[in-house]
């Protein structure tokens, strides 16, 4: 509520600035949107025609601005209370990617295009200063590719298509029971050297490099939620279902630290290991074919004994160079003695 009487002022500097269209013109084409825009809530909305239109256009128009604000520093209000504080434009960033807060995108996408259809070659895509807002946030490395393919839904949902792995893979409905992945810990001890994109072959598993930090789990906790509510496929809930058996303990966070998959931004590697793991906690898995066949090969290779015995010989002898040349070292001097036995024997006979 304390935000709302900002929101008027983001409106009628809108209205300064775009005056192609009145008040009332816009009031009304969003009237027009109503019955689409209601059915995109799950929950029917306790307000009539009119507030439902000026909520819409309040809302819609806020966002608008803010972005453009983001971008071009000259739009920006004086003694603008959201700008001049950072700390507040963090908590509006976080208010605008919960799953509750979510409004229908086609309508702000309309409201802009409205605004600026007319010399939209001026003005960059609705998408891009999407993505320019929440980069900083989400870490989104470029714009998702399938945001312009696909009929966005809202804000929430083109951060998620930001996490899609680069092939997308098909659920296998065949597999009836889920398997869970070994630990860090217990990778290692099977030989698995690498742990940087999640494909595991010849005993080596990649994983992409992820930064935790405080608001990491506010932003996964809201995609999931999402995943496990309208998604079919649930690329994240299974990413962080599989990251939550590698790291299952502290030990399994201090492992990925180490090999720089994990930039810890949190206070220790305890908490690295609890956000995960609370993360990981009663979420719905789906059937995706690729986390099953991964925790598959993950399995198998942990349960052969010479992928431990190699493992162990690699950690207690292989450690060091020193440790490397004394180990030759006394492998040449066994050879040179049992080939000075055998040709003592020789000699005898």
């Amino acid at each position: 509520m304390p935000m709302e009487d900002h929101k008027l002022l983001y409106l009628q500097n809108f209205l300064q600035h775009n005056q192609n269209y009145r008040l009332e013109d816009y009031i009304q084409r969003v009237k027009a949107w109503e019955d689409d825009a209601r059915n995109c809530y799950d929950k029917q909305i306790g307000l009539n025609s009119d507030q439902f239109a000026e909520r819409m256009l309040l809302d819609g128009i806020f966002v608008i601005q803010l972005f453009l604000m983001c971008r071009y520093h000259q739009r920006r209000l004086p003694n603008d209370r959201i700008f001049n504080k950072p700390w507040l434009l963090n908590d509006v960033g976080h208010d605008m990617t919960l799953l509750e807060n979510q409004m229908p995108f086609f309508v702000i996408q309309r409201l802009f295009k409205m605004a600026f259809g007319a010399h939209q070659q001026h003005m960059p895509e609705l998408l891009e200063l999407v993505y320019q807002f929440f980069e900083p946030v989400t870490g989104m490395e470029k714009l998702p590719e399938l945001a312009m393919e696909l009929e966005v839904k809202h804000f929430l949902h083109v951060i998620s298509l930001s996490l899609l792995p680069s092939e997308r893979k098909e659920q296998n409905e065949n597999h009836k029971e889920m398997k869970f992945a070994p630990s860090a810990m217990e990778l290692v001890a099977a030989g698995s050297k690498c742990l940087l994109d999640i494909e595991f072959e010849n005993g080596v598993l990649n994983i992409p490099y992820l930064a935790l930090y405080d608001s990491m789990e506010y932003y996964f906790r809201n995609i999931i939620a999402f995943e496990q509510c309208y998604c079919k496929n649930r690329y994240l809930t299974n990413y962080v279902a599989f990251m939550d058996c590698l790291v299952d303990t502290p030990g399994d966070a201090e492992l990925q630290i180490n090999k720089d998959i994990i930039e810890n931004w949190l206070s220790n590697k305890e908490a690295v290991a609890q956000l995960l793991n609370a993360l990981g906690k009663e979420i719905e898995l789906s059937r995706d074919h690729h986390f099953y066949s991964l925790s598959d090969k993950l399995i198998k290779h942990c349960q052969r004994p010479h992928n431990k015995w190699k493992a162990m010989f690699k950690r207690d002898y292989c450690s060091s160079l020193w440790v490397v040349i004394l180990v030759i070292t006394t492998g040449v001097l066994l050879l040179l003695t049992v080939a000075q036995t055998v040709c003592s024997v020789l000699s005898l006979t």
